[in-house]
C-alpha cells in the first residue's frame, strides 16, 4: 500500500510538472502567433528584438538565482527554505533594478538613433521584465518543495490573462509591441502574487543571520558564474541573429525570421521537456544499458523530427496562411530549411542530457562555446549576406556543430570510462 501511495504521489507530481512547462510554452506560442498576425512587421520585429534581449537577461538571472536554487535549496536549506527564498527575492530585486536601468539606457540610445518603435518596446520591457523573471523564480521554487501543482495553476492563470488580454487589446486598437510586454508583466504579477502567498518567503533579518546570508551568496556565486556563462553561450547561437537582422534588413526581416521560427517551437519545447526527463533516466543506468537508451533516444527523436519537418515543409503555405492570415507567405519556402533545425537538434536533445547524467557539464560548455564562435563569425556573415535566409543557415550551422561536438565529447567520455573499467591483467587467471 505504501508503495502504491508513493507511485501515485510521484505520478501526480510528474503530471503537474509537465502541465506547468506545457502551459507556459503554449502561452508564449499563442502570444507570438497573435502578435505576428495582428501587428505590423516592424511592430512584431521590435517585439522579437525585445524578447531576445529579455532571454539574455533571463539566462543570467537563471544562472545566478534559479539554477543554484534547484541545487542548494533542497540539499542545504530545505529546513529553512522560507528564509532562503527571502534572500533570493532581495537579490532578485537588485538584479531586476540593474537590468531595468540598462534597458532604459538602451532605449534612450535607440531613441536618439531614430529607432522609436524598438526604443518604446525596450522601455516597456524595463517595466515588465522584473515581474516575468520573478514568476520564473517562484515557479521553480515550487519544484524545490516538490509541489509543482501551484506552478501549473499559476500557468493556467497566466495563459488565460495573456490570451484574453491580447485579444482585448487588439479589439480596443491598443495592441503594440510595448503593450504586449506590459501585458506579460501584469499577468506575471498576478500569477506570482498567488505563488508567493503559497511559498511564504521570509527575510532572515538581524546580525545573527548575516552568516547565513553570506553562505548563500558564496554558494550561488560559485555555482552561478558558470551556470550563467553557459546560459549566455546557449543564448548566442540561437538568438543573436534577431539583434543583427534589423541593422541590415530592418525590423521586418526580424519579424519574418521569428514568424517562421515560431512554427518549430512546439517540437523544440517538447523535446526540451523530454530531455530533462532523459537526464534523470540516464543518471540511474549502468553503462551497457546507458548506451542502448542513448541510441534508441536518438532514433526516436530523429524519427519524430523528420516527420515534423516533412509535414511542416509540405504544408508550409497552409500553415503560414492559417496562423498569420496571409502575412509572411512570401518567405514560407524557408520553412524547408528551418524545419531541418529540430532534426539536427536531436544531438543536443540527447547528447547533452547524457553528458549531464555522466556529471560532465564541462563537455556541454565546450560544445556551446564552439557553436557560439561559429555564430559570431560565419553565422553573422551569412546573416549580413543573406538576411533571414542567412540567419536561418547560421542557426542551422550552430545546431549541427553543437550536435557534432556533443556527440564527440560523449563518445570520448564513454570510451574513457570503458578503458578505465578494464584493469590490467583482468583477463589472466
Amino acid at each position: 500500500m505504501l508503495h502504491l501511495d508513493w507511485v501515485r504521489r510521484w505520478l501526480g507530481r510528474g503530471f503537474w510538472a509537465l502541465s506547468d512547462r506545457g502551459l507556459f510554452s503554449v502561452s508564449n506560442f499563442v502570444l507570438n502567433i497573435l502578435l505576428a498576425r495582428w501587428l505590423t512587421p516592424d511592430g512584431y520585429g521590435a517585439f522579437a528584438v525585445a524578447f531576445t534581449v529579455f532571454l539574455l537577461l533571463g539566462a543570467v538571472h537563471s544562472g545566478l538565482l534559479t539554477e543554484p536554487m534547484l541545487v542548494f535549496g533542497p540539499a542545504k536549506h530545505g529546513d529553512r527554505f522560507s528564509e532562503y527564498l527571502g534572500v533570493l527575492l532581495v537579490w532578485h530585486v537588485a538584479f531586476a533594478l540593474a537590468g531595468s536601468l540598462l534597458l532604459i539606457g538602451a532605449a534612450a540610445a535607440l531613441h536618439a538613433l531614430g529607432w522609436s518603435v524598438t526604443s518604446r518596446t525596450l522601455l516597456a520591457l524595463s517595466v515588465a521584465s522584473p515581474f516575468i523573471l520573478l514568476q520564473w523564480l517562484a515557479r521553480m521554487a515550487c519544484y524545490v518543495k516538490l509541489e509543482p501543482r501551484p506552478a501549473a495553476i499559476a500557468g493556467i492563470a497566466y495563459l488565460a490573462l495573456v490570451t484574453g488580454g491580447t485579444v482585448a487589446l487588439h479589439e480596443a486598437l491598443l495592441l503594440s509591441s510595448a503593450s504586449a510586454l506590459i501585458l506579460m508583466g501584469s499577468a506575471s504579477l498576478v500569477s506570482v502574487a498567488w505563488l508567493l502567498s503559497r511559498l511564504r518567503p521570509r527575510w532572515p533579518g538581524g546580525s545573527s543571520q548575516a552568516q547565513f546570508r553570506k553562505a548563500v551568496l558564496e554558494d550561488h556565486w560559485a555555482y552561478g558564474r558558470w551556470a550563467s556563462g553557459t546560459g549566455i553561450l546557449t543564448w548566442i547561437p540561437g538568438q543573436v541573429y534577431y539583434l543583427v537582422l534589423p541593422l541590415w534588413g530592418g525590423l521586418s526581416a526580424t519579424a519574418s525570421l521569428r514568424a517562421l521560427m515560431n512554427l518549430i517551437m512546439p517540437i523544440l519545447h517538447g523535446y526540451s521537456a523530454l530531455g530533462l526527463l532523459l537526464t534523470t533516466v540516464l543518471a540511474r543506468q549502468r553503462r551497457a544499458r546507458f548506451r542502448k537508451i542513448v541510441a534508441w533516444s536518438v532514433l526516436g527523436f530523429a524519427s519524430g523530427a523528420v516527420v515534423y519537418w516533412v509535414v511542416l515543409g509540405g504544408g508550409r503555405q497552409f500553415f503560414v496562411n492559417l496562423l498569420y492570415g496571409g502575412r509572411y507567405s512570401e518567405v514560407s519556402p524557408l520553412l524547408w530549411l528551418i524545419g531541418v533545425i529540430p532534426v539536427m537538434g536531436v544531438g543536443a536533445t540527447v547528447f547533452a542530457p547524457a553528458l549531464r547524467a555522466l556529471q560532465r557539464p564541462d563537455r556541454v560548455f565546450v560544445a556551446y562555446a564552439v557553436s557560439t564562435v561559429a555564430a559570431l563569425t560565419v553565422g553573422l556573415w551569412l546573416t549580413v549576406r543573406g538576411g533571414p535566409v542567412g540567419a536561418a543557415l547560421g542557426i542551422l550551422l550552430s545546431t549541427v556543430l553543437t550536435a557534432l561536438v556533443l556527440g564527440r565529447e560523449l563518445w570520448k567520455v564513454l570510451r574513457d570510462d570503458t578503458e578505465a573499467a578494464v584493469e590490467p591483467g583482468a583477463g589472466d587467471v
